[in-house]
Parts: structure tokens; sequence; C-alpha cells
């Protein structure tokens, strides 16, 4: 095999096995009993129905608004991961009652949750990503990993500075 070919099967072998590896950083956020594809399997050996279904699962509700808001979310089809992100932060304020902070993060990504008034917490699949949506009053979130809209999406009261955003009560 020639060394060029070699190297473009290492990249497109690393290339789809980068999931996988994110796996186990993931798994200690997963929700116990959650179904996952293998950590070896490339996404695209997963239909593409299963690898950009959305799974929600409401760990605390005080809003009362858990199944709204887990609907509305299971409702999402894209194959964008941002557009993903985009549209489950704009329907969770919207379905939470338009009146608190929204805060969805990927939770692969480091970061530092801070927040108070905290009404809603839920753990959402996306195919093969996990995210962390909180629902809150104010307090305080940083990014400390990637910050594009693959990775986090937020909605409310607040002032940012880069991967730090501080959010206010809306009353």
């Amino acid at each position: 095999m020639r060394r060029s070919t070699a190297l473009a099967t290492l990249a497109l072998t690393a290339a789809a096995l980068v999931g996988g590896t994110a796996l186990p950083a993931q798994a200690a956020e997963r929700p116990t009993g959650a179904a996952t594809a293998s950590p070896a399997a490339p996404a695209s050996a997963l239909p593409a129905a299963q690898a950009k279904s959305v799974t929600v699962k409401v760990a605390m509700d005080q809003l009362g608004a858990g199944n709204r808001i887990a609907d509305a979310l299971r409702g999402i089809k894209t194959d964008d991961r941002g557009k993903f992100v985009q549209e489950a932060v704009n329907k969770a304020f919207d379905a939470a009652g338009g009146r608190h902070n929204v805060m969805l993060m990927n939770l692969s990504q480091n970061y530092q949750e801070r927040l108070q008034g905290k009404r809603l917490y839920a753990n959402v699949q996306w195919g093969n990503i996990y995210y962390g949506l909180w629902i809150a009053e104010s307090g305080a979130f940083t990014n400390q990993g990637d910050g594009g809209w693959i990775n986090w999406g937020f909605k409310g009261w607040f002032d940012r500075d880069g991967g730090h955003v501080r959010f206010h009560r809306s009353w």
C-alpha cells in the first residue's frame, strides 16, 4: 500500500471513530439504560432516523412543563446539529412559558454551571450526542470547551463575555 493511501485510510478510520472516542466522557452524563450504538460502530452504519432521533429524559421539573418541553424537542427533525441546538433552545424557551432562561450544553464539553432558581433539568440525546438542558431564573454558566452552535445555545436575559454567560431574572 502506498504511504499516502495508508495515511488517508488511517485518517478516514479515525474520523469514523471520533464519535466513539468521545463516548466515555459522555457516558458519565448519559441517563441509565439509554440504548446506544457500539462505540466502535461508525455513525454512518446507523439508520438515518435512529442517528438523528431525539430522546428527552426530564430529571427535575418544578415548572410542570417537562412533558410539554420534551414533546417539543422530540418534534425537531433535522440532520444539522447546529440547527438542532438553535431549535431546541427556542422550543424549550417557548414551552417553558417564555419567562425563564434556557441553557443547552453538550455534556462531553467542559463547563461550569452555577445557575440559581433551577426549574427544570433534562438529559437530551440527539443522535449520539448528549446535551444537558437547564431552565433557571438566574446565575452563571461557563463553557470551557468549543463555543459553536453545535455544542451550546441559550436564550433569555443575559450578558455574555466569550464563553461566560451571566443570566438575569426576567422579572
